[in-house]
C-alpha cells in the first residue's frame, strides 16, 4: 500500500459563541447553525478564494489539501466569526487562536440575566 502523507504547519482556531438568537430565549438548531457556516464558508471562498475546514463545533484546521499561511488562516476564521455573529444576533463572540484569544464585540452591554460575580468565580474554580 502507498500511502501519502501531507504536512502543513497546524493552524487551528475556536469559535465560541452563544445559542440564544440575541438575548431572547428563542435558540438556533442545529441545521440553521450549519447553514449558517457553510453560508459563511462560501462567503469566504467567493470573498478571498480560501477553503476553510471545520466541524460542528467550529473548531478550525489548516487543510493539508489546500493550506494557507497564517495570517490569511486568522483572516478567515475571524471573517467566519463575524458573519456568524451577525446572523446569529450576538452581541460578542471569543475566537482562541493558538497564539491568542480575540473577542469581537458590537455593544460593551452585559445580558442581564448573566451574574458576574459566578461567572468569573466559575471562570477562577475552572468548573
Amino acid at each position: 500500500m502507498n500511502i501519502n502523507k501531507v504536512t502543513v504547519p497546524t493552524l487551528k482556531a475556536e469559535i465560541t459563541i452563544g445559542l440564544n438568537k440575541g438575548y431572547s430565549e428563542e435558540f438556533w438548531s442545529v441545521i440553521e447553525l450549519k447553514n449558517k457556516l457553510a453560508a459563511a464558508q462560501q462567503k469566504l471562498k467567493q470573498r478571498d478564494g480560501i477553503l476553510l475546514s471545520t466541524k460542528v463545533t467550529l473548531s478550525f484546521i489548516n487543510y493539508p489539501k489546500f493550506p494557507i499561511e497564517k495570517e490569511s488562516f486568522k483572516n478567515g476564521v475571524s471573517f467566519i466569526a463575524k458573519e456568524l455573529m451577525n446572523e446569529l444576533s450576538q452581541n460578542r463572540i471569543v475566537v482562541v487562536f493558538n497564539d491568542e484569544t480575540i473577542m469581537l464585540e458590537d455593544l460593551p452591554e452585559i445580558d442581564g440575566s448573566i451574574n458576574i460575580e459566578s461567572f468569573y468565580l466559575i471562570l477562577f474554580l475552572n468548573i
